[in-house]
């Protein structure tokens, strides 16, 4: 138990008497060496291993081991006379894991009615125990190997134990509030207003998303429904139903679109929340609300949009010029942050091999683009999956959608070849009101990994018809019949990358020629601050109407990294005659934890200067940021804009109500015992330098929200300024959540009270190494607490409620113990001095 003021933990006397013990026991051995030496005669008794210097017996509780491995604890009784018994329940209880059904029968019939027994009585079941003092542990020497339960030799990480399960009921709301002003004219907008929240109980779950806004062309206040559904979860089957507004996922060629309707998906160990920025068919990207996005590719950073409520095609984008892992960084204006990634070319069926998945969908599509979903001009329509990683064969994966206006058929597969090649195909066949339409994607990739470096070949053909459609193209719009791509990368070193690319694509459309692309680019990392990039690009982008630059072009880039929430970037395409310059300050989860930004863009004419400030609080995060716009920088003053957002959250669970930062998944509801009085409750992940997370105060319990469903994690809290030897708890709490979650972690209790003593017997002595247990006087049937001394007599006892008396029992010959009471009054910490009892104390 961990304690403010000064530190008390139940094991500190089995430290000091492993201490003890460790010192008694060298000292013992190094004696019998010397008199087995020196030749006198010893008996049997001496004969066995000096594992107790002390002339009585001593009960512990020791660890279990077995080939290098700790199996757990259990109680022994070291005897005077050098023996050690072992608890049968405890034995059997670690042991069993590892023996056969019949041995562990076997076992059980030998221990039948036995309490407690010395290793030798066990050995005819084939298992051989062994005291090691330096240790101090059990050793298991030997189990017959006939014995021994199947243990396979190459296996995967085994999952942590489920941490404690959540609140049966839950519920919370977000708020965030948005304001704008146009310096221009001086106009401050109506707030625009995004809340979002979800009801909980048990696996069943209500989440929805609506936010009110002022129209820019209509100047009407208008509030919408982003979604409004019920999920419900299946956690050991690994399946999650939805009924509602729907996002349904999608793999290989298959179409996006919303559907109001009922779903089931399976993945295992993975129930990922809904995103409200989606990828479209993997090739477009819908934006709910004003966002600003920055683009990597392959953990490098390529450009950053402010991009308006819309769809954007990501095909259209300089950046998808070969097999690239590419990832979206997408700051809302409401202040959430979502990540979407995405491969560049092929959805790979990335299982565990024997793994498989599936998500099937009806409803009814939605007809409209932003707002609430519409669903009356909709029609009826079926969107589905399954996809199995097989341990001997091909993994392959089929998709089907259908509706009255266009049907859709896709099937993927993929093919491990030598020497970790991969081949992969990707086919889809359609018919609508256009015909029969086709697709299909072939790719080849290898990597070759040689420690230090590394190389790796993409190469991809892919190829769809005029009249392809799907439920997200009903109308089969394919301006592009063939690309093809290639890419290459080498790893110098870990400082240094550079790869190439290649793209050329094929038009059938009457407005857009044929385009291609090449383009090399390299990254080193000069220091561990300091990293510069390099590129060279020829394009030509087909495009007739010559908005486009076509032509010869090089990218410079210089980045700066002094620290991890510390990030600079300076870069310039010629190509596009684009440049930027950016540096973040990124704020941290903790209360007081201030963030900020600058950055200027400059694109072929039009440029920006921006700044923002971040504010982590208490009860709230709060936003500023300042743009000003011009059609070049010697008006970029032209057009301002001023943004204000603020963001809190209310939730409640295990009838406790608190006030927080946003949620975005699952919380815990951390408070105070009443015993605390006004001592506030802390929450963080570390309590350096006095940082947390989230406090308890005036407004009530200290709201942490941050868990992650579905995953085994830790809340951690502390109390400040509590009265010395006040006992708060483990200081942490083992959960894992399930999807939007809640907690109600109370911090104390009314059995808070530590009390510190020593004990000495006759003559003085300090009555060193004294095992025995502890209980209430007025509950004779409690669970006891067990008790020790230290090698010079002190002691700890825990747990302990004002006004209560107690008694101690000592595991002494003949029986010794004695009673206190807990004064009502009594804050945290109870010093009881010195207790004298009249037994006798061998010297040592």
């Amino acid at each position: 138990m961990r304690k403010r003021g000064e530190t008390i933990r139940g094991t500190a006397s089995s430290i000091a008497l492993v201490a003890a013990m460790l010192a008694g026991a060298g000292a013992a051995r190094a004696e019998n060496e010397q008199n087995l030496a020196g030749g006198t005669p010893v008996d049997a008794a001496q004969q066995r291993p000096n594992i107790n210097p002390y002339d009585r017996d001593i009960a512990m509780t020791v660890p279990l081991n077995f080939n290098r491995r700790v199996l757990g604890e259990m109680p022994v009784l070291l005897t005077r006379d050098d023996r050690f018994i072992v608890e049968s329940a405890g034995f059997k209880r670690l042991i069993d894991p590892l023996l056969t059904p019949e041995a562990q029968a076997e076992l059980a019939a030998r221990l039948e009615g036995v309490e407690s027994f010395a290793p030798e009585e066990i050995n005819t079941t084939g298992i051989r125990l062994e005291y090691d003092p330096d240790q101090l542990a059990v050793l298991v020497l030997r189990i017959d190997p006939t014995k021994r339960s199947i243990e396979s030799l190459f296996q995967g990480g085994r999952p942590d134990e489920p941490g404690v399960a959540p609140e049966d009921f839950s519920a919370y709301l977000n708020t965030n509030m948005l304001v704008q002003r146009r310096n221009s004219t001086g106009d401050v907008a109506t707030p625009s207003v995004y809340l979002n929240g979800a009801v909980r109980f048990k696996h069943l779950v209500f989440e929805t998303d609506i936010q009110g806004r002022e129209d820019l062309f209509t100047g009407d206040y208008e509030v919408d429904r982003r979604y409004a559904r019920f999920v419900y979860d299946e956690p050991e089957a690994f399946r999650r139903w939805y009924l509602g507004d729907m996002d349904p996922e999608t793999r290989g060629r298959q179409g996006y679109i919303q559907m109001g309707g009922v779903g089931v998906a399976r993945q295992r160990q993975r129930f990922e929340s809904f995103r409200n920025n989606v990828l479209a068919g993997g090739r477009q990207l819908v934006l709910q609300e004003a966002s600003t996005v920055r683009v990597l590719r392959n953990g490098v950073f390529v450009r950053e949009f402010r991009l308006d409520p819309g769809q954007y095609d990501l095909s259209n984008l300089p950046l998808e010029t070969g097999s690239n892992d590419v990832q979206l960084e997408i700051q809302n204006e409401s202040g959430r942050t979502e990540t979407v990634a995405y491969s560049a070319y092929l959805d790979a069926i990335d299982l565990e091999p024997g793994d498989y998945e599936y998500g099937a969908y009806l409803g009814v599509t939605n007809t409209g683009l932003f707002g609430s979903p519409e669903y009356n001009d909709g029609e009826l329509a079926f969107t589905g999956y399954w996809r199995k990683a097989f341990e001997n064969r091909p993994a392959l994966g089929i998709g089907l959608q259908a509706s009255e206006q266009v049907q859709n058929l896709t099937g993927q597969s993929q093919i491990i070849l030598k020497n970790g090649a991969r081949a992969r195909l990707d086919a889809s066949v359609s018919n609508s009101d256009r015909g029969g339409g086709y697709a299909y994607a072939l790719s080849y990739d290898l990597a070759v990994d040689q420690g230090d470096t590394y190389d790796s070949w993409t190469f991809v053909a892919d190829y769809t018809s005029e009249d392809y459609a799907s439920l997200g193209n009903a109308t089969a719009q394919n301006p592009i019949s063939w690309i093809f791509t290639g890419a290459y990368s080498h790893r110098f070193s870990a400082d240094w990358l550079a790869n190439a690319t290649a793209s050329y694509r094929m038009s059938r459309s009457a407005f857009l020629d044929d385009s291609y692309t090449l383009g090399a680019t390299t990254t080193y990392r000069v220091t561990p601050e300091w990293g510069l990039q390099f590129g060279a690009e020829y394009t030509d982008y087909g495009n007739t109407f010559g908005t486009t630059r076509d032509g010869f072009g090089f990218t410079v880039a210089l980045i700066w990294s002094p620290r991890y929430d510390r990030r600079g970037e300076a870069r310039y395409s010629s190509a596009r005659n684009t440049g930027s310059v950016r540096f973040q300050q990124s704020s941290e989860n903790r209360v007081g934890s201030w963030g900020y930004s600058v950055q200027s863009t400059y694109d072929d004419g039009p440029g920006t200067v921006s700044g923002q400030v971040d504010y982590v609080g208490n009860r709230f995060d709060a936003s500023l940021s300042h743009t000003t716009f011009g059609q070049s920088f010697s008006n970029i003053t032209e057009e301002q804009v001023t943004t204000l957002r603020l963001g809190s959250s209310i939730a409640t669970t295990g009838g406790k109500v608190a006030m927080g930062r946003n949620i975005y998944d699952s919380f815990a509801i951390v408070y105070p015992h009443e015993t605390l009085g006004d001592h506030p409750v802390i929450v963080g992940e570390s309590f350096a330098r006095g940082n947390y997370t989230a406090r308890s105060g005036a407004l009530g319990p200290a709201l942490s929200n941050t868990l992650t469903s579905y995953v085994n994690q830790s809340v951690r809290y502390d109390v400040l300024d509590a009265p010395l030897g006040y006992d708060i708890g483990e200081g942490i709490l083992r959960v894992r959540p399930t999807y939007k979650s809640g907690y109600s972690v109370q911090v104390g209790s009314d059995a808070f009270v530590s009390a510190l003593g020593r004990i000495v017997g006759n003559g003085g002595r300090p009555a060193a190494l004294l095992s025995g247990r502890v209980r209430p006087v007025d509950e004779p049937n409690a669970e006891p607490e067990l008790f020790f001394t230290n090698s010079v007599g002190r002691f700890a006892v825990q747990k302990l409620k004002p006004g209560k008396t107690y008694r101690v029992d000592l595991f002494t010959s003949p029986s010794a113990g004695f009673e206190f009471t807990v004064p009502a009054d009594n804050e945290g910490l109870l010093d009881m001095q010195t207790v004298t009892l009249p037994i006798d104390v061998p010297e040592e």
